[in-house]
């Protein structure tokens, strides 16, 4: 059975230095893969008719365009050294890419961009790449704006290294199973992430907001220490059982996963493979803020995976 294509949802409408410098990266990232995975890609552009010329109304003119969309599109796919296929589709961008998602011939995962919009704006217009990645039951590759600045060509490396972020929770799972897969399938090594101060954090506040005694903070650092690497080395054993070379790394200074991961992601890694999910009913629009935050400021792209998929 051929292995599924990568599909990449590439707004080649977006003509500014940054659209150019995004899709560029999304296409070197998306071309990468498809190489050390040995499948192809399937192009997309969506049209959004909000975005179709004014006073260019009418049939005629709506099929010029499309069909600008189309020779574009052509254009950009035969600059890759692999098999591509293209497609160009009207409507919502979130809808078609997730639809062509649920397809049959549902692809290894989905290549988007993010200009990292943030405050009210961000709110009231919404990400494509945030929609997708919420909602995608296929894995999420999203080049954030500092991955865009910084991509580098990881052609000439011999192995690739993974940076797989855990809770060592329920949240993580899919994750570490997509990473174990794809290192495996790409001769990458994985390097799985614990961030301490999550856990001893939630203790001290747990604690003082129940009008408990003080811990002793010592014996609280300690005890959930030990208990992270036993966990991290019982998960190192279980990938490298299955073939892949697996370290850990327990951070233990005082900062939280939102910093440690983007901070731990400049440190030689190809990619960031790390779970997502809707953290309760009142932030089910939004990805988890872990998620969210690594994908605004990892220096490499990043690959989200559903929590439930």
């Amino acid at each position: 059975m051929p292995n599924r294509a990568i599909l990449v949802a590439d707004d080649i409408e977006n003509q500014t230095d940054s659209g150019k410098r995004r899709s560029q990266a999304m296409r070197n990232a998306a071309s990468f893969l498809a190489q050390r995975l040995k499948t192809g890609i399937d192009l997309l552009y969506v049209e959004d008719i909000k975005t179709y010329p004014v006073g260019k109304l009418g049939l005629f003119r709506f099929l010029e365009w499309h069909s600008q969309h189309e020779n574009r599109l052509a254009e950009v796919g035969s600059q890759f050294a692999l098999p591509v296929t293209c497609s160009v589709k009207s409507g919502s961008p979130a809808e078609q890419i997730l639809k062509t998602v649920r397809s049959r011939s549902s692809p290894e995962l989905v290549v988007v961009g993010t200009q990292g919009r943030k405050g009210m704006r961000r709110l009231l217009i919404g990400s494509v790449a945030e929609e997708v990645a919420r909602y995608s039951q296929r894995p999420v590759l999203v080049v954030g704006p500092i991955a865009q600045e910084l991509y580098r060509d990881m052609s000439g490396q011999k192995r690739l290294k993974l940076l797989v972020p855990t809770d060592l929770g329920k949240n993580s799972r899919a994750a570490e199973r997509y990473a174990l897969t794809l290192a495996k399938r790409m001769g990458a090594r994985v390097t799985l992430f614990h961030c301490l101060w999550d856990s001893i954090n939630a203790i001290i506040v747990n604690t003082a907001y129940a009008g408990m005694a003080a811990y002793d903070l010592e014996m609280v650092i300690d005890r959930s220490r030990d208990e992270a690497i036993e966990a991290m080395k019982r998960k190192v054993s279980y990938f490298e059982k299955r073939g892949v070379a697996c370290g850990y790394k327990v951070e233990e200074k005082a900062l939280t996963s939102l910093c440690a991961v983007y901070q731990e992601s400049e440190s030689g890694y190809a990619f960031v493979v790390m779970g997502t999910h809707v953290r309760n009913a009142l932030l089910n629009a939004f990805l988890g803020r872990t998620a969210r935050e690594t994908i605004l400021h990892a220096a490499v792209p990043v690959i989200t995976v559903h929590s439930g998929r």
